[in-house]
């Protein structure tokens, strides 16, 4: 599959259609991309994954040049919203299940474009927000 031919971008836990669905943007595992057409696919790793800060970001930027205009995930932050509105990339919430019947999903229209992120800054990371403690300055 050509750069030119990818179209869709789903966040997985694994680099096949019967890989489950990643609800995170910009540390989840792979991005599975899928042909317009959904005839063709490939999974590419992510390689913000391990980022120590600017995941979203990043991932964000490696999808857009990679020619992808439509991502389907879980939940997605402000920043790399963002930075893939600015790519002309529509992003759709609401997946679950597999690869494959989240692009069924997407077939159906029951996935939900967003217009505002999903999640905070730093969601990812899995310390609420940033990793400030309660009761510490």
């Amino acid at each position: 599959m050509g750069e030119r031919e990818l179209k869709i971008a789903i966040c997985s836990q694994g680099p096949g259609l019967d890989c489950v669905v990643d609800q995170r943007f910009g540390r989840c595992f792979y991005y599975v991309l899928v042909s317009a057409d959904q005839k063709q696919h490939q999974a590419v790793p992510n390689p913000s994954v391990g980022a120590s800060g600017g995941a979203g970001v990043q991932a964000a930027q490696f999808l857009v040049d990679k020619g992808v205009n439509t991502v389907l995930v879980g939940n997605i932050g402000p920043k790399a919203l963002a930075v893939l509105n600015s790519g002309g990339v529509k992003v759709y919430t609401g997946i679950s299940g597999t690869v494959a019947e989240t692009l069924e999903q997407f077939q159906q229209g029951k996935l939900r474009l967003v217009a505002e992120s999903t999640v905070p800054s730093h969601f990812g990371l899995g310390r609420g927000g940033g990793g400030r403690r309660r009761g510490f300055r």
